[in-house]
């Protein structure tokens, strides 16, 4: 996965998830005691589906600085994600992170 990916698709999951959690809590604020509004359930639902997305993205960023053998960038999104500051490693990653490498392979000539 490159990096643009990951990080586009982690950053994008985030701000859903934090739109989603400010829609959630207006819309359990507003309501009567029972059963939560539909609209709860539905936006658990995406929080869900945001969360699975920040996992992969995640995970797939650390196989690329793995694979680039980028260690510092390795230890510093994996330890930012551990201590729930998953989000600045990824900016940070997205921003100053090493860009993809590209390799390109010649198949040799047969006479």
């Amino acid at each position: 996965m490159s990096k643009r990916i990951t990080t586009r698709w982690y950053i994008g999951a985030w701000l859903v998830t934090v739109l989603a959690g400010i829609a959630m809590g207006l819309m359990a604020r507003g309501a009567t005691a029972g059963s939560p509004p539909p609209g709860v359930t539905v936006l658990s639902l995406v929080l869900i589906a945001c969360g699975i997305v920040m996992f992969v993205m995640w995970i797939g960023a650390l196989i690329k600085l793995a694979q680039q053998q980028a260690w510092g960038w390795f230890v510093g999104v994996l330890v930012l994600q551990l201590i729930f500051l998953g989000i600045i490693g990824m900016v940070a990653y997205a921003i100053a992170g090493p860009g993809d490498t590209e390799e390109v392979v010649i198949r040799p000539t047969t006479t």
